[in-house]
């Protein structure tokens, strides 16, 4: 190994680059969460996607990490996103 390719540096010195874009998170959504109770389940029904779409597991991760991000803002560390077989994200508590 060539001492070339390989730099040890200062942790203070290094360059990168954010990824992605900034997330917004819905204000209602994270209202909403934030009233949520242990023992209980928030449906969120205009999140709802369609199961027989091409998309569905692709638009599932996107709208479960929309939640997760939500549910962070509300101060929500213990959940679990389950989904109805019609396509409608749940989370519970």
């Amino acid at each position: 190994m060539a001492d070339k390719e390989f730099e040890v540096v200062s942790a203070s010195d290094i360059q990168f680059v954010r990824r992605g874009r900034k997330a917004s998170v819905n204000p209602e959504l994270v209202g909403a969460l934030g009233k949520l109770g242990k023992g209980q389940a928030l449906v969120l029904k205009s999140l709802a996607q369609n199961p027989k779409s091409d998309t569905y597991a692709t638009d599932k991760s996107r709208i479960s990490s929309q939640i997760r991000t939500a549910c962070k803002s509300a101060g929500i560390a213990d959940f679990r996103i389950l989904w109805t077989p019609t396509g409608v994200p749940q989370v519970v508590r």
